[in-house]
């Protein structure tokens, strides 16, 4: 087929996008896919078929969010092969540009700005150079928004040489809880079923960046890091600051919990010889709600925890283990402390030492079924009044906990392991799998000769590194390993219903085709232009031709 360049469309598009605050948990999302529906439907072929625009809201959505969803269909034949383009629209917040933060939207008067406030050598160079974009949502990820509207459009330009269809899908809600990809499954489902459509791949347009300094090759990414977050609500044994050696301390054990798990690169996870990063705490809290001479009964501690290839039951083995350490150990440092402390003062010793207990959350809840047969019902009412008072979600699991707990009357010294939003799961092309070895080959043999061809290192991997919305798209894990996830993350059908089983009925490959960017997040967040605008648009439309031109 004919070449095309897409630079100057796709440059003005991102432009466009960027000038539209899309800040997530605002209005703006609503508004920028309303604006992507309507640019698709100013397109001669949908306004001809403008039920192919589909705007979907989001379920009992507080800021009244959509979806928006575009079908086109070759007409070389009547193939059902499908591929979908897809990127998120919503964007992280603002303040962090300070005193220029009224220019975060505008991509023409930014980088002066940011001049006028940074040393940073690098940044003053990609400026000068004039070779980069700068704005919020520039390089996350309205790049990748505006090259799938200048593909859907060039496809809808040339149906007459494309055997299969192609999808464009905009998504809000990807910078937390990844709700807006989730309800669009109900969509590609219907549509699937509507039309008979087999969904070869869906090719994710999120950003990409430099590896390390200096780092000049491009990655693609043939499947998605998966991403839970472990819990650990600690019930200790307060007493008296007076009376210390008689306590058994729930802050000395969750911060033992830390100090096992936080960044031990022996609990990254591994495949094909890719590792994700280790876990990361996020947050470590005692509960006691004002200040006395008690020492604390509560402490609540949650981790980043990335997964590539460990099924749920080996993952809880390990949390279990790190749990009980901590227990094992306040027991022991207490008792050496005491006995020192003995020593000096001449005070008789006697050995210190409490029974503990570990727990998952689901042997927790079955200890509470069996004492009060309707929990059930307390446990929903919990949920209902946090939903309804917007109580952050990590939140509501604790409560949820701590309600089981009281109704077990537990005394004990006890670590509960649980589960809490978000919940990514993983996936991948996988070599043990025939059709998904085929895939991985034929797109890693194409990158390469392309790679030749414009001069670029173009790098497959298996995992995008970090959070995605393609993670929705298919499901690695097995039954048993999605089993206990369900069952360790409190009433997770009652207010965070991953669909699971409909996740692994579509089954879609996943792959991030990735436009290049750096300092996502930050208030230098820029893409660059030459490869997002003309090289990356390329890339792919050969990549659809392989697949949609039989």
């Amino acid at each position: 087929m004919r070449t095309h360049d897409f630079y100057e469309e796709t440059l003005a598009l991102t432009k466009e996008l960027v000038a539209i605050p899309s800040l997530n948990n605002s209005d703006g999302e609503r508004t920028i896919a309303l604006h992507m529906a309507e640019w698709l439907r100013k397109l001669p072929y949908f306004a001809a078929h403008p039920n192919q625009v589909i705007v979907s809201p989001l379920k009992n959505d507080p800021w009244n969010r959509v979806n928006t969803i575009a079908i086109a269909f070759g007409e070389k034949s009547d193939s059902k092969r499908t591929i979908i383009l897809h990127g998120h629209c919503d964007t992280v917040w603002v303040d962090d540009y300070g005193p220029i933060k009224e220019y975060a939207f505008d991509c023409d008067a930014l980088p002066e700005k940011i001049k006028a406030i940074t040393e940073n050598p690098e940044v003053l160079a990609d400026i000068a150079s004039g070779e980069w974009l700068f704005g919020r949502g520039a390089s996350d990820m309205k790049c990748g928004d505006a090259v799938n509207l200048s593909l859907m459009k060039y496809f809808t330009e040339h149906l007459d040489c494309f055997d299969g269809n192609l999808i464009f899908m905009t998504n809000p809600v990807e910078e937390n809880q990844h709700t807006g990809i989730i309800d669009s499954l109900d969509v590609l489902e219907q549509l699937r079923d509507q039309y008979g459509l087999e969904y070869k791949m869906a090719m994710n347009t999120d950003f990409i960046s430099p590896a390390f300094p200096g780092d000049t090759a491009h990655y693609f990414h043939a499947g998605a890091v998966g991403k839970i977050l472990p819990c650990f609500y600690i019930i200790g044994k307060p007493t008296h600051a007076g009376q210390s050696y008689e306590g058994f301390s729930a802050s000395m054990a969750a911060a033992e919990i830390v100090r096992n798990m936080d960044l031990r690169a022996e609990f990254c996870d591994v495949y094909n010889n890719e590792y994700t990063m280790p876990p990361t705490v996020l947050k470590l809290k005692d509960l006691k709600p004002a200040y006395d001479v008690q020492t604390t009964f509560e402490a609540f501690v949650y981790f980043n925890y990335f997964i590539h290839n460990m099924e749920m039951d080996d993952i809880f083995k390990r949390l279990k283990g790190v749990a009980q350490e901590a227990m094992d150990y306040v027991n022991r440092y207490t008792d050496q402390q005491y006995k020192l402390y003995c020593a000096k003062t001449g005070d008789q010793y006697r050995p210190v030492h409490y029974d503990t207990q570990v727990l998952d959350y689901s042997q927790l809840y079955q200890q509470a079924k069996s004492i009060k047969p309707d929990v059930d019902q307390e446990i929903d009412e919990i949920t209902s009044k946090a939903m309804a008072a917007n109580l952050d979600r990590r939140e509501l699991t604790l409560q949820i906990v701590q309600h089981l707990a009281a109704v077990c009357n537990i005394l004990t010294p006890t670590v509960v392991v649980f589960l809490a939003p978000p919940y990514c799961p993983r996936n991948t092309l996988k070599r043990e799998i025939p059709q998904e070895r085929e895939i991985l080959d034929e797109v890693t043999q194409l990158l390469g000769e392309l790679g030749q061809e414009l001069g670029e290192e173009l790098k497959m991997m298996q995992f995008f590194p970090v959070l995605t919305d393609s993670s929705y798209l298919k499901l690695d894990d097995t039954d048993a390993s999605v089993d206990t996830l369900v069952n360790n993350l409190p009433n997770m059908k009652g207010f965070y219903n991953v669909p699971v089983d409909q996740i692994k009925r579509l089954n879609i490959p996943a792959l991030n085709f990735g436009c290049h960017g750096k300092d996502a997040h930050k208030w230098t967040e820029r893409v660059h232009k030459e490869y997002t605008f003309r090289k990356l648009p390329y890339i792919m439309l050969k990549t659809l031709e392989k697949y949609l031109i039989q």
